[in-house]
């Protein structure tokens, strides 16, 4: 009788996630590029049962931050989960081609890719690509380096509850122009 308890017990633990628990409110989060700590900023869009609008993210960002730091095409973005945290029910990383001020350069077919990630238990592991949409410009400007500005939105769910996170970089286009020369 006493080893059914135990194994029942035991089993709990386990099925439960061995301490990790549903946030009672958002988490805050880490973003690291390659040992380079990233500003971002948590926006909620739904918890407990409340809905918040969300606009603007990337604006609010820059506003916040300025103007963002370059990293070069394949650094790995490490966004972290505190450890006590049940990992997300599902995590959605978007890539936004934005304009200085922070709004998408293009319409949201163009602007806006989706990543899928890497998990690795509260890690989420994502590489800075190639966004498409760098080499629609017109623009000559747009082809010098660091001139790619990008917003990621990684959107974490927990059952009912959402929240958005928002952090923004500079990269290179697809091509530099001093490379076409």
């Amino acid at each position: 009788m006493k080893m059914k308890l135990i194994a029942l017990l035991l089993g709990a633990f386990i099925f439960t996630g061995c301490g990790q628990k549903t946030p009672e409110t958002p988490p805050t989060i880490t973003v690291d590029a390659g040992g380079i700590s990233v500003s971002n900023t948590t926006n909620i869009s739904c918890w407990d049962n409340t809905v918040y609008l969300i606009d603007g993210t990337a604006s609010e960002w820059i506003a916040e931050y300025g103007e963002p730091v370059f990293f070069p095409l394949g650094t790995v973005f490490s966004v972290t989960i505190p450890e006590k945290t049940a990992v997300p029910d599902k995590i959605t990383v978007t890539d936004t081609l934005i304009s200085e001020d922070g709004t998408p350069k293009y319409d949201k077919k163009a602007a806006v890719n989706e990543i899928i990630p890497e998990i690795e238990e509260n890690d989420v592991v994502f590489s800075l690509d190639n966004h498409w949409a760098t080499g629609l410009s017109s623009d000559s400007n747009d082809y010098q380096e660091g001139a790619a500005w990008r917003c990621f939105e990684v959107t974490c769910t927990w059952g009912e509850n959402v929240c958005v996170y928002t952090f923004c970089v500079r990269s290179n286009p697809i091509m530099i122009m001093d490379d076409v020369q």
